[in-house]
């Protein structure tokens, strides 16, 4: 099963367990065997080229890579969700530097969503 690098191993068996609780609804709301470290890898792609933020991690579900890591650090006990978060601050930080704020974005999308 694919692992999150950087991350402890007491962490990615927490997102283990998340992402086969879950499978069984992937396409809906939850998740696949190795959907965080697709995500991850597609929001570092995003991070360096917003331009292909709607393609990652995959367009099956909907959902882009930071959405379904945002949605993966409301499951994860705070702990393990910090450590996550550690790994996604520089990403976002990279994505504000490359994008600018969409005056026109309506405010109820998450704030990935409201930049250009």
């Amino acid at each position: 099963m694919p692992h999150v690098p950087g991350l402890p191993a007491v962490v990615q068996q927490e997102i283990s367990r998340i992402e086969i609780r879950t499978a069984a609804n992937w396409a809906a709301s939850g998740l696949w065997p190795g959907a965080v470290a697709e995500a991850l890898s597609g929001w570092s792609s995003t991070s360096r080229d917003p331009a292909r933020r709607h393609f990652h991690p995959c367009a099956c579900c909907g959902r882009s890579s930071r959405g379904l890591l945002d949605e993966v650090l409301g499951l994860l006990s705070a702990p393990a969700a910090r450590a996550l978060e550690r790994l996604i601050e520089p990403l976002d930080e990279d994505f504000r530097d490359r994008t600018l704020p969409d005056p026109l974005a309506p405010e109820d999308v998450p704030w990935w969503a409201r930049r250009v």
